[in-house]
């Protein structure tokens, strides 16, 4: 175990309350054999009685530390310790960076009369915090992490605590018909001071207004300087289309493949409405585009991305998603000097955007153009720093290129990225998928092999989880198992892609198997 690990250790421990029931044991037990060596006799207990409370004493301890580890006491009674699997209490966090300002917004609270407004309060939410990250010197958490204090109750200290931001916009919104009113409101992480407060008593056609004051109003209050190229477009759509493209919105970014179908029902709905919204056409061709990446590789998937994507770009040109749902597109039938192209004219129009960086950078891994894979997964964990996928990815690419020292340094802070998520959520199957990765690579093959077990169990059948254990277990060594999880993959669970198989360094120990050019032949040539 190395330091940091013992360090951790300790600390849970301390945290679990192992350490304080182990000594009040010892206390509690030393008197019980004091009063049992006084009283015994006098009583005219057989000798053997002292020797067996001793050995009960002694058998009871390591019980009790085990309990303690498992289980902890609180007003509601005795239950299992919340501390999951995969977790690992946070290390001291690092002084918060002031060089420039920082803002997390959480989620807008639902006062509407019948709490059915979620996915519009998260969407209005996430308007704003997209127009804030178009800010250059704005240091704006990500939605993946902020959105997921919305309903925990977390005092704004802990928020910037945790997400390392100086400030905090959180509110509420009450949705009746076409009327809102919103209440917004800007506070300080340090010492709770309202920066800024405001409400809005609005129709519902007023909404972009709405969010784009917000937005220029914390960036007036944060003296930073707002771009305001886009606002206009989305003046032009219908609000009931808007209405459900916010819940398609809310639907994709649960990321399973129900909640994917879902998200395209609402954008359909919400082009039934406005057939010209083009934001709405990039949001379908996402979701045929990732339903082939993550779960099913089908040629109705790889057409529809590509007719959706088209529409998109004809109809919001100016609009960084329309490239990006084109490159992915162009992916999925091997284009990739098109796919070059959309994902460059995305990052033009947008270079903060994390799905452009991400997603140029496994088209290049689908090539084989390995060292500038590299550098986009780089740009895309800058532009999103608690990312962990975007760092872990590269490891396997530097061991692809022989470089050891790269590989195991990727390796480390993919690894305190993927904990520093499930710290925050434990839930989060892809960080516990990837990060046993990380904890191979570095030597913690049994750990490892829990957090994969762990992500399996989770995700039955999700074909990237399965993909994913299949080569840790061809790292491991354990082919059969690796094999096993590949034909699953392929056979029951959704897809597999071609050209990852081929190009995916994890599989080597595999590749000469029977089984696997077995696999292989079940693709199309």
């Amino acid at each position: 175990m190395n330091q940091k690990s013992a360090k951790s250790f300790w600390r849970q421990l301390k945290e679990r309350k192992v350490i304080r029931v182990g000594a009040v044991y010892i206390i509690v037990g030393w008197l019980l054999m004091q009063v049992g060596e006084v009283t015994f006799e006098s009583l005219s207990l057989p000798p053997w009685a002292l020797t067996l409370l001793i050995v009960g004493v002694l058998m009871g301890f390591p019980i009790a530390l085990v309990l303690a580890w498992a289980y902890e006491i609180t007003p509601d009674g005795i239950r299992k310790d919340s501390a999951g699997l995969a977790t690992s209490p946070a290390e001291d966090i690092p002084a918060l960076d002031k060089s420039a300002p920082s803002i997390a917004v959480l989620p807008f609270a639902d006062m509407s009369e019948h709490g059915d407004q979620g996915y519009f309060c998260e969407g209005i939410s996430e308007e704003i915090l997209n127009a804030l990250c178009k800010i250059a010197n704005l240091r704006v958490a990500s939605r993946v992490t902020a959105f997921r204090f919305g309903s925990k109750g977390a005092d704004v200290a802990e928020i910037g605590r945790r997400l390392k931001v100086q400030t905090v916009l959180e509110g509420s919104v009450r949705k009746s018909g076409d009327k809102l009113r919103i209440t917004a409101q800007l506070v300080k992480t340090a010492d709770g001071y309202h920066l800024w407060s405001r409400q809005y008593d609005r129709g519902l056609e007023d909404i972009f207004e709405i969010q784009e004051e917000i937005a220029s109003s914390i960036a007036s209050t944060l003296s930073v300087t707002l771009k305001r190229a886009s606002s206009a477009l989305q003046q032009q759509v219908d609000p009931k289309a808007y209405d459900f493209f916010l819940r398609g919105l809310s639907y994709f970014a649960r990321q399973s493949l129900q909640e994917t179908i879902y998200a395209r029902q609402m954008f359909d709905r919400a082009l039934e409405i406005d057939p010209e919204y083009g934001r709405a056409w990039a949001g379908l061709a996402y979701t045929y585009g990732f339903e082939f990446l993550y779960f099913s590789a089908s040629d109705v998937n790889r057409e529809e991305a590509l007719r959706t994507s088209h529409k998109a770009l004809e109809l919001a040109p100016d609009l960084a998603e329309s490239h990006v749902s084109a490159g992915i597109a162009h992916c999925m039938v091997q284009d990739y000097p098109s796919a070059d192209i959309e994902f460059s004219k995305a990052l033009e129009l947008d270079d903060q955007n994390y799905d452009a960086w991400y997603f140029f950078a496994r088209s290049k891994v689908h090539e084989g153009d390995l060292k500038k894979a590299i550098h986009l997964f780089e740009n895309a964990a800058r532009v999103r720093p608690e990312d962990c996928q975007s760092v872990l990815l590269q490891s396997q690419l530097y061991h692809s290129l022989g470089d050891e020292k790269h590989e195991l340094a990727v390796s480390r802070e993919g690894l305190e990225r993927a904990r520093a998520v499930l710290e925050l959520n434990p839930d989060d199957n892809r960080a516990l998928n990837m990060g046993a990765f990380a904890l191979l690579r570095l030597g913690e093959r049994q750990e490892a092999m829990e957090w994969m077990a762990a992500s399996v169990k989770k995700a039955p059948m999700d074909t990237v989880v399965h993909y994913n254990a299949a080569c840790l277990y061809a790292l491991a060594g354990n082919v059969e198992k690796a094999l096993d999880c590949l034909e699953n993959c392929q056979l029951k669970v959704g897809s597999l892609n071609r050209e990852w198989l081929q190009h995916d360094s994890d599989l080597d120990s595999i590749r000469d198997h029977p089984r696997f050019a077995d696999l292989l032949a079940t693709f199309p040539t």
